[in-house]
């Protein structure tokens, strides 16, 4: 009793110390954050990641297993590899760590950036890895001639253009938005190099980008997550997070920040999640949590207040096209709608980025892995590469199915097709295709998860599927094959004119599964004459009349969807118009507003 009477007495002291001393006592957000933070650190530092850049800066900076990790270091050193993949996590590495490096080995990694020749890559993503690093490493070696570079051009002059390129890709994605967006894959590593530069740049302005640009993104992924999930139409997705949602590598980010999920897909511990940072994407959640990086709080907020369903919208880029178009970058158009049981996106439709685009779904919050719900068009062509590559089509086509294995497969579950659009409303989405004949592929395909509680084939035609504390309604318009496979159901339709129906509800707003189903059964649905005038016509349970002929034909109410109208966001918690270099969140009480052209962060209370 005297003890705990002692300790509130010792704890009322100090916190009266900090205030007076003018330290603000950390809030429960922050508290938690740190512990998150340790445990990821400590994550690394107690696996055997010796291989890894990020993993020996763990364990060099913790004061373990240092001898073994600087022989692995050394070891590394001595074949460099991995192009830009290589030049952010090992410059990050030496960052962290050069004060405790040995000489030799300091000098042995320093002789790298003169005999190791990265290859610049042609990706968005690859760029900014590239540049963020070059920009660092001319800042840590100035003054020294091109002969002391891989690339033949002095300190300057790599600082300079780095610097140059870096601030125009702040520019156009602040201004018309990302051509690499929303990836639940690559954007680990477009925040990467904002956390290098926040952290290890000295010069003011670019520290000031790096802090920005991390929160522009931040906040850019915490109005479209989900309790682990990344949401909606995504640029880039990779086969196992497109069927696994909680698979991606920034589950793991989502965890450190947001602290909401403890899961990956498969339903297993945190360590699972971080682990799959390791291997597909070395390891960047570590290289967040080793900064001094501390987000704001109103971000938290954003990603996890679902009190209320809001409709947030996006304007992005197409990616670069080279071939085939008029216009360099297409706006892309994206909608959400989110509840604190799912979230139904979409991107408008179309090729919008190569090989591994991902046009909606609908992902429902569940404590079992693949929740998640969509459709696709198997299509892959010379054409669709030649677009956004300058290569000649047949290497193009070559090194793609080399990397991406799936790319050229007639059952993958990524990828966009010129044959695809779609139409969302709230909860309500229809999707057609119009398939050219001879096209590869000519059937689309349905992902349905085996492990959903309850689904019915109903002889009305609708599929009912309860997953989560979310029912589903899916309207496929053509005949379809039903096959089964390791976790998942196919529906397979062979019909060049086709498409779906979907409408999603939370459980709560139902007395029953069956209340769901006999109120979808009465919704007004008309598809006759769909071959020939390729028209859809749906009453949603809102009594929201949906109108869609394909391509580009969509009236809610009888009035037209004009995508000319969209922001670059739209919702409760983020607004920005296009060409502004501004951000403006709400959330929690509080605004906060990024200027780009100012280099500015202003934040008040509302």
């Amino acid at each position: 009793m005297c003890y705990n009477l002692r300790y509130i007495v010792v704890s009322v002291i100090l916190l009266i110390l900090l205030i007076g001393c003018g330290e603000k006592p950390k809030s429960e957000y922050e508290l938690a954050f740190e512990e998150r933070r340790e445990r990821v650190i400590n994550y690394f530092v107690e696996e055997d990641l010796r291989w890894n850049y990020l993993g020996i800066a763990a364990k060099i900076l913790n004061d373990s297993d240092v001898e073994k990790s600087l022989a692995s270091l050394d070891s590394l050193l001595s074949q460099p590899s991995g192009d830009m993949f290589w030049m952010y996590p090992s410059l990050s590495m030496y960052l962290f760590t050069k004060d405790r490096l040995p000489e030799d080995i300091r000098k042995k990694y320093r002789d790298t950036w003169r005999t190791y020749t990265p290859y610049r890559g042609d990706t968005e993503n690859h760029w900014v890895m590239y540049y963020v690093s070059l920009y660092l490493a001319a800042e840590e070696w100035p003054n020294e001639p091109g002969e002391a570079w891989f690339n033949g051009k002095s300190s300057e002059e790599n600082k300079a253009e780095s610097k140059e390129w870096i601030k125009h890709w702040i520019y156009t994605t602040t201004t018309i938005g990302q051509g690499e967006f929303d990836s639940p894959h690559y954007m680990t590593v477009f925040l990467a190099p904002m956390f290098m530069l926040y952290e290890f740049a000295k010069a003011p302005d670019m520290k000031k980008r790096g802090e920005m640009m991390i929160e522009y993104l931040l906040a850019d992924f915490a109005a479209e997550y989900l309790r682990g999930n990344y949401c909606g139409g995504h640029s880039r997705e990779d086969h196992n997070s497109a069927i696994d949602p909680r698979r991606s590598a920034m589950t793991a980010f989502g965890y450190l920040f947001f602290g909401d999920t403890e899961y990956t897909a498969r339903g297993e511990a945190l360590h699972e999640a971080l682990r799959s940072t390791v291997y597909t994407t070395r390891g960047e959640t570590l290289l967040a949590a080793l900064t001094s990086y501390r987000m704001p709080e109103i971000i938290y907020h954003i990603a996890t207040d679902r009190s209320e369903p809001y409709v947030h919208t996006e304007t992005k880029r197409v990616r670069n096209v080279i071939r085939y178009g008029d216009e360099r970058n297409p706006p892309v158009y994206k909608y959400n709608y989110m509840t604190q049981d799912y979230c139904l996106g979409s991107l408008h439709g179309g090729i919008l980025q190569p090989i591994q685009q991902h046009t909606w779904d609908v992902t429902f919050d569940s404590p079992l892995p693949n929740n998640t719900v969509f459709t696709l068009h198997p299509y892959y062509s010379s054409y669709e590469l030649g677009m956004f590559f300058p290569e000649h089509q047949k290497l193009v086509m070559e090194a793609v199915v080399a990397s991406k294995g799936t790319y050229n497969k007639p059952d993958k579950w990524t990828g966009g097709s010129p044959f695809e659009r779609t139409m969302q409303h709230k909860n309500a989405i229809i999707v057609l295709y119009d398939i050219e004949p001879g096209t590869t592929f000519e059937h689309i395909d349905g992902f349905f998860p085996k492990n959903l509680y309850e689904l019915i084939r109903d002889e009305s035609g609708w599929i009912f599927m309860h997953g989560g504390n979310t029912y589903i309604a899916y309207y496929p318009l053509q005949e379809y094959d039903w096959i089964e496979e390791d976790v998942n159901w196919r529906l397979r339709s062979h019909v060049l004119r086709n498409g779906l129906v979907m409408e999603v509800a939370s459980a709560d707003g139902y007395e029953s599964f069956s209340a769901f189903q006999e109120q979808i059964r009465s919704n007004a649905l008309r598809t006759d004459g769909f071959d020939e005038n390729l028209t859809v016509e749906y009453v949603t349970s809102n009594g929201d009349e949906l109108r869609f002929t394909y391509p580009d034909g969509r009236y809610i109410n009888g009035d037209p969807v004009d995508f000319s109208e969209y922001r670059l966001f739209n919702s409760r918690f983020l607004q920005a118009d296009i060409g502004s270099e501004k951000l403006t969140m709400t959330a929690g009480g509080v605004t906060r507003e990024l200027d780009f052209s100012k280099l500015t962060i202003r934040e008040r209370r509302r």
